[in-house]
């Protein structure tokens, strides 16, 4: 059991759950690639919500950053980019849906994909979100982590899935940690009622048929348009990541783990 004074007073427990190991010379990526898809039609402009976040305009942001769209079943969910770097304009997709039980006292839960490179949105997808791949659109998946806790799938590290940056991309773990911890920085400041709550990273590795069903739909016009990420491309192949992390890649999750772990006071660290 491992202790850190956090330096949001209010926030009161994290507890990070990561399976890992050195694969400095044994990495494989286990994710199937997607296929980029074409922009067919306008998705209309991507949301930088950031200027919002500074500028104190929390509810315009928040009103911003809802997510409407009829095809995902009429699940509440919020969503934008929260900018990470300014010098190479880093912005860090995020999405993010209020627990369906209790959302002002259930913890929430931070979704880390894995890969490295792989977007969250496999998480959410293809594993514990509320959504699951059907042949025309979405259903609804019985059993998910929403239930019981609101949870965040952010696509990390910038060049992941929907996340992006203009030269900007990580060479180490503790940028990685750097980055994610002021994307969070932002969440709780767009939600600041959040910030008692216990609160969980977890992520993983895996992959399976819906991944190639999930990639064509995450990039539809009216999905583009509902998640606000404009034309924005969908990076699908995590390769870039790896390259640029080809060093430092897996070799420890210790660096970028303990960027979060600074801020907070820990119950359970799990490696």
């Amino acid at each position: 059991m491992i202790h850190f004074q956090s330096t949001w007073s209010k926030m009161k427990v994290v507890v990070i759950l990561f399976v890992a190991f050195n694969a400095a010379h044994c990495f494989v990526n286990p994710y199937r690639t997607i296929r980029e898809e074409p922009v067919t039609d306008d998705p209309g402009p991507a949301l930088y919500l950031t200027p919002l976040i500074e500028q104190g305009k929390i509810k315009q942001a928040r009103n911003a950053a809802q997510v409407n769209f009829a095809g995902f079943k009429n699940v509440s969910s919020y969503s934008g980019y929260l900018t990470v770097d300014k010098q190479f304009d880093s912005n860090m997709f995020f999405w993010f849906f209020p627990s369906f039980s209790n959302f002002e006292t259930d913890p929430v839960v931070l979704w880390l994909q894995g890969g490295p490179g792989a977007s969250s949105l496999i998480g959410l997808f293809a594993e514990n979100g509320p959504f699951k791949p059907a042949k025309h659109g979405v259903n609804l998946r019985k059993y998910n982590w929403v239930h019981g806790h609101s949870v965040i799938y952010i696509d990390n590290p910038v060049g992941a899935g929907y996340s992006f940056t203009n030269g900007g991309y990580v060479k180490n773990e503790t940028v990685v940690g750097q980055n994610l911890y002021k994307a969070l920085l932002q969440f709780f400041q767009l939600f600041p009622e959040l910030q008692k709550n216990d609160f969980f990273v977890t992520g993983e590795s895996y992959a399976d048929y819906l991944i190639e069903r999930m990639g064509k739909y995450i990039q539809s016009t009216e999905v583009r348009r509902a998640i606000h990420v404009g034309n924005n491309t969908f990076n699908g192949e995590s390769s870039i990541v790896e390259i640029n992390l080809a060093l430092d890649i897996m070799q420890s999750v210790a660096p970028w783990i303990t960027q979060l772990l600074s801020h907070y006071r820990v119950l359970i660290y799990n490696v």
